[in-house]
């Protein structure tokens, strides 16, 4: 009986002090897994600040960056007239002076948005791998040629266009997907025969800082809705005055007394 007795008790024993290693045991793991979460919370929320940090810091930012790019449709052998200008709610647009004015007045002509597609959008020229639509005219590879001549649609683009001679990148698909990086760069769109690699650059090239300087000048002449356009020019000679309008010309003659 004794044996017995002492064998229980050694038994309880051991019994008592497994479960209490196991209660040690959750009490240490489960301040641990609040650690862990807490750890892995605060990372998460890091991670997330920095990565939307980064995202508002790509250029052209909004509110900071004010760039240029020359721009011009190319057919053939032959530029085709400047976009009309044209106002947009991202701050992608341009002054009919043949440059795109990038600076974003909102995320969506910012950063990796900033791209020629919105800006096709907003000139109303619709281009896509193997055709491009202006004015009501299409021209499109396979139907389409240059004096008999297979043609291609090309997007030459030059880094610094007004500066550098060095030969333009040749992007031939996923046009709208071009993204604006610096400011000076050049696009010419080029419809032209298989294989051409002298594509010229826009005619605003060798002015593009000059126009870019202007811009408040030239954004506060545009016409307002609903105006005609008409340029006057005014012409002093003896005895009288000449002027006349783009569209009407009136001539008012005013001769001296005497």
């Amino acid at each position: 009986m004794g044996k017995a007795s002492s064998s229980k008790k050694v038994a309880r024993a051991a019994r008592a002090g497994g479960r209490s290693a196991g209660r040690r045991q959750q009490s240490l793991l489960f301040p641990g897994v609040i650690a862990l979460i807490v750890l892995l919370g605060s990372g998460l929320i890091a991670y997330a600040a920095n990565e939307r940090k980064s995202e508002d810091d790509i250029p052209p930012v909004v509110g900071q960056d004010h760039w240029h790019a020359s721009f011009g449709v190319y057919v053939c052998d032959e530029f085709l007239p400047d976009v009309e200008g044209f106002e947009s709610p991202v701050g992608i647009h341009t002054h009919s002076d043949g440059v795109i004015h990038i600076h974003p007045y909102s995320t969506g002509g910012a950063g990796e948005n900033a791209t020629l597609g919105v800006y096709l959008d907003g000139a109303g020229i619709e281009l896509d791998d193997d055709s491009l639509t202006v004015d009501g005219e299409t021209w499109t590879e396979g139907e389409d040629d240059c004096d008999g001549e297979d043609a291609e649609l090309v997007v030459a683009q030059w880094k610094d266009v007004q500066t550098t001679d060095d030969k333009p990148a040749l992007i031939r698909r996923d046009f709208g997907d071009i993204r604006f990086r610096e400011d000076g760069e050049g696009y010419t769109i080029a419809f032209v025969p298989e294989g051409t690699t002298d594509i010229p650059k826009p005619p605003s090239s060798d002015r593009l800082a000059e126009l870019g300087a202007v811009d408040d000048a030239t954004a506060s002449s545009l016409p307002e809705e609903g105006e005609t356009g008409e340029s006057t020019t005014t012409t002093a000679g003896e005895g009288g005055t000449d002027t006349t309008a783009a569209d009407e010309a009136t001539t008012t003659t005013t001769t001296p007394a005497g």
